[in-house]
C-alpha cells in the first residue's frame, strides 16, 4: 500500500510543476489613461499595457493592433467622465501562444 502512495505522489509532482510552468506564461497588466473619448482612452490604456509586457511588441501592435505571440484574455475597462475628458482604467491578461 505504501508503494502505491509513493508512486502517486512521484507522478503528481511533475504534473504540478508542469501546470505551474503553463500558468507562468501569462502575465496580467493594468493601466490608466485620459483622453477626449472613451475609445481613445481605451486605446492608450492598451498601448501602455502592451509596452508593459514588452517594448518589442509595441511597434507591431501600433501597425496592426495585434500582440504578436500572445493571446489577450479578460480585457476589461472601467471608464468615467473626468471634466471634459474620459479616464479609463484597464486590465488584461497576456498569455504566450504555443
Amino acid at each position: 500500500m505504501k508503494v502505491k502512495t509513493v508512486r502517486a505522489v512521484a507522478l503528481a509532482v511533475p504534473l504540478f510543476f508542469a501546470a505551474g510552468a503553463a500558468q507562468a506564461q501569462c502575465v496580467t497588466k493594468g493601466a490608466n489613461a485620459t483622453a477626449g473619448s472613451a475609445d481613445s482612452a481605451k486605446w492608450f490604456v492598451m498601448e501602455t499595457m502592451v509596452q508593459a509586457v514588452s517594448w518589442g511588441l509595441w511597434p507591431g501592435w501600433l501597425s496592426n493592433g495585434k500582440v504578436a505571440g500572445y493571446s489577450v484574455k479578460s480585457e476589461k475597462y472601467d471608464c468615467k467622465p473626468d471634466g471634459s475628458q474620459v479616464t479609463c482604467r484597464g486590465r488584461a491578461t497576456f498569455c504566450k501562444a504555443g
